[in-house]
C-alpha cells in the first residue's frame, strides 16, 4: 500500500498547498464521514447507505480529485438512485464510466442526459 498511500499523499499536498478553507472543508468532510475504529469497507458502506446527498458529494468530490474513478462510478451512482432526475450526478457518472472505460454505458446515459436536458429547457433553448 506504500505506492498508494504516496499517491494519496501526494494528491492533499498539492490540493491543499495554500488552500486552507478547501483544507478545513475536507476535514470536517472526513470527521462527520470517518470512524477510527472502523475499517474502510464499513466506512464506504456506511456512507453509501446514507441518504445524505451533501455527505456522498463531498466523498465523490473527495475521490474524484484522487483519481480513484471506480469509486467515483459507485457514488455517482448513489447519488443518482437519491435523486434520479438529477442531471449533473448522470453528468458525473458518464465521465465516470469513461474512465472506467465503460464507452458503450457512459454513451447510453450521455444520450439519455441530452434528451432530459432538450426536454426541460426546450427546442428553442439555444
Amino acid at each position: 500500500h506504500k505506492e498508494e498511500s504516496h499517491h494519496y499523499y501526494v494528491c492533499f499536498r498539492s490540493f491543499f498547498a495554500g488552500n486552507v478553507a478547501a483544507c478545513e472543508k475536507r476535514i470536517a468532510m472526513l470527521e462527520t464521514c470517518i470512524d477510527p475504529d472502523a475499517d474502510l469497507q464499513s466506512m464506504l458502506w456506511w456512507i453509501l447507505m446514507s441518504k445524505d446527498k451533501d455527505l456522498i458529494y463531498n466523498m465523490y468530490t473527495l475521490v474524484d480529485e484522487m483519481g480513484d474513478y471506480n469509486l467515483c462510478e459507485i457514488m455517482c451512482r448513489r447519488l443518482c438512485e437519491l435523486d434520479p432526475d438529477n442531471l449533473t450526478s448522470k453528468n458525473k457518472l458518464v465521465t465516470a464510466l469513461l474512465y472506467n472505460c465503460k464507452d458503450a454505458d457512459a454513451e447510453m446515459l450521455s444520450r439519455k442526459c441530452l434528451e432530459a436536458r432538450k426536454a426541460s429547457l426546450g427546442e428553442t433553448h439555444p
